[in-house]
C-alpha cells in the first residue's frame, strides 16, 4: 500500500481509467473525492495554502475571475454563475492534486505504477469488449432504464476519448519502467479500441497525435515550442476560419450524405463566428452558447445552427468570454506546451506531446469545454501525467 499522502493519487490511478470507460460522468465525483481527501491532508499538515502558491495558480485565478465577471452580462447570469462555480472547483481540485504529487515517496512508486498500468489494461479490455459487442452492456442498461429508443452506439465516444488520453500517461509509465518498444503497448491498445469503435473525432485525434509523435521524440524541444506558438496564434485566429477556409459553402461538395455531421459542424462554427463578431471583446457571457440568439434556426440538411455548444473549444471561449478570455486561455495552453518542452527525456516530451495534441483535437471537434465531466477528465489526465513523471525507474 502507498503511504498516507499518496493514497488519494492511488485511488485515482486505480479507478480513473476503468470508470472513465464504463461511466465517464463518474469521474466528476471521483475528482471531488480525491480533492477533498487532499484538503484534509493539507489541513492536518498545516499547509492548506501550499497548493495555491504555485505558478499555475495565477492563470487559474485569472480565468476564474474573468469568467465570473462575464456573468454580469451573460444571457443567463444564474446559469453562468453555476458554470463558473464548476470551473473554479475543477481548477482548484487540479491545483490540490498536482501539489499532492510533491509528497510522493520512493516507496509509493511501485504501487502507483501497478495501479496505473493495471487500471488501463482493465479499461482497454472493457472498451474493446463493448465495441466488439455493439455496446451490449450499455444497450442493456438503456433497456433496464426503459430508454431503449434512446440507445446509440455513439455512447462509446466518450469512453474512446478517455482511453486514448490515458494511453499516453500509461505509455510514459511503461517507457520509464521498461524502455524500448514496451511503451507503445498502451498506445497500440488504444489504437485498436478506436479502430473498431465509432468515434471519428477520436480517430482524427489519434492520427494527429501519432503524426506528432516522431517529431516530438527527435526534435522535442523546438517542436513543442513551435507548437506552443502555433497553438497561441491559432486560438486567437480561430474566429476568422469558419467564414473563410472552413466555410461550409466551400466544403459542402466534399461531403457525402453519410458525412453530414461534419458539414453540420462547419455550419455551427460559421454561425458561432458570426455571433463572436457581434461581441468580440467581452463575449456573450459564460454559458451563453446554449442560449445564443438564433441558435435554434433549422438547417436544410437537419439540425440547428447551434447545438448546446459549438463543438470547438476555441470558438466557445471566444463566443462566451471574448478576446480577453481567448488570450488568457491561449496563454495557458501555450504555457503547457512550453512546459512540456522543458522535460529532460525524449520519451517524456513525446508522451506529453501525444497527450496535449490528443486533448486539443478532441476539445476542438467533440465536447463542450465547460461540460463538467470533460473538465474533470482533463484535470485528472493532467494530474495523472504529472504524477507519472515522478515514477521513474524501478
Amino acid at each position: 500500500m502507498p503511504t498516507a499522502p499518496a493514497r488519494p493519487l492511488f485511488l485515482l490511478a486505480a479507478l480513473f481509467a476503468p470508470l472513465g470507460v464504463i461511466a465517464p460522468k463518474v469521474v466528476v465525483p471521483l475528482l471531488a473525492l480525491a480533492a477533498s481527501w487532499m484538503i484534509i491532508h493539507r489541513l492536518r499538515s498545516g499547509q492548506l495554502w501550499r497548493p495555491f502558491r504555485s505558478s499555475a495558480a495565477i492563470p487559474a485565478a485569472a480565468i476564474i475571475v474573468w469568467a465570473l465577471a462575464s456573468a454580469f452580462w451573460a444571457l443567463d447570469p444564474q446559469a453562468a454563475l453555476i458554470t463558473v462555480a464548476k470551473l473554479a472547483a475543477v481548477l482548484l481540485s487540479t491545483l490540490l492534486l498536482v501539489d499532492g504529487i510533491r509528497d510522493i515517496s520512493r516507496e509509493d512508486h511501485e504501487p502507483l505504477r501497478r495501479a496505473l498500468i493495471g487500471a488501463f489494461a482493465i479499461a482497454a479490455i472493457l472498451l474493446v469488449s463493448e465495441s466488439l459487442s455493439g455496446a451490449a452492456a450499455h444497450k442493456w442498461f438503456y433497456e433496464f432504464q426503459g430508454r431503449k429508443d434512446q440507445f446509440d452506439e455513439t455512447v462509446l465516444n466518450r469512453a474512446e476519448a478517455m482511453l486514448f488520453m490515458m494511453a499516453w500517461t500509461t505509455a510514459l509509465v511503461v517507457w520509464q519502467l521498461k524502455g524500448g518498444l514496451w511503451g507503445f503497448a498502451p498506445i497500440l491498445a488504444a489504437i485498436i479500441s478506436i479502430g473498431i469503435g465509432v468515434s471519428n473525432s477520436s480517430a482524427l485525434a489519434m492520427a494527429l497525435s501519432l503524426i506528432c509523435l516522431p517529431f516530438a521524440h527527435y526534435f522535442g524541444v523546438w517542436f513543442l515550442r513551435g507548437l506552443a506558438v502555433l497553438v497561441f496564434l491559432s486560438m486567437l485566429a480561430a474566429p476568422l476560419l469558419p467564414g473563410t477556409y472552413l466555410s461550409p459553402d466551400r466544403w459542402s461538395g466534399q461531403f457525402g450524405e453519410h458525412q453530414y455531421s461534419a458539414l453540420h459542424r462547419l455550419h455551427i462554427w460559421e454561425f458561432t463566428a458570426e455571433r463572436i463578431a457581434e461581441a468580440p471583446i467581452l463575449g456573450w457571457g459564460m454559458d451563453a452558447s446554449r442560449r445564443i440568439p438564433g441558435g435554434d434556426t433549422k438547417l436544410a440538411g437537419g439540425g440547428n445552427v447551434m447545438s448546446v455548444h459549438p463543438h470547438n473549444a476555441s470558438l466557445q471561449i471566444w463566443l462566451e468570454l471574448g478576446a480577453i478570455g481567448a488570450v488568457l486561455a491561449a496563454m495557458a495552453l501555450a504555457a503547457l506546451f512550453w512546459r512540456a518542452s522543458t522535460l529532460k527525456e525524449r520519451y517524456q516530451r513525446a508522451a506529453a506531446a501525444g497527450l496535449l495534441v490528443s486533448v486539443l483535437a478532441l476539445a476542438h471537434l467533440s465536447f463542450g469545454i465547460w461540460q463538467t465531466w470533460w473538465m474533470a477528465a482533463l484535470a485528472l489526465n493532467g494530474a495523472m501525467f504529472a504524477m507519472a513523471l515522478q515514477l521513474k525507474g524501478k
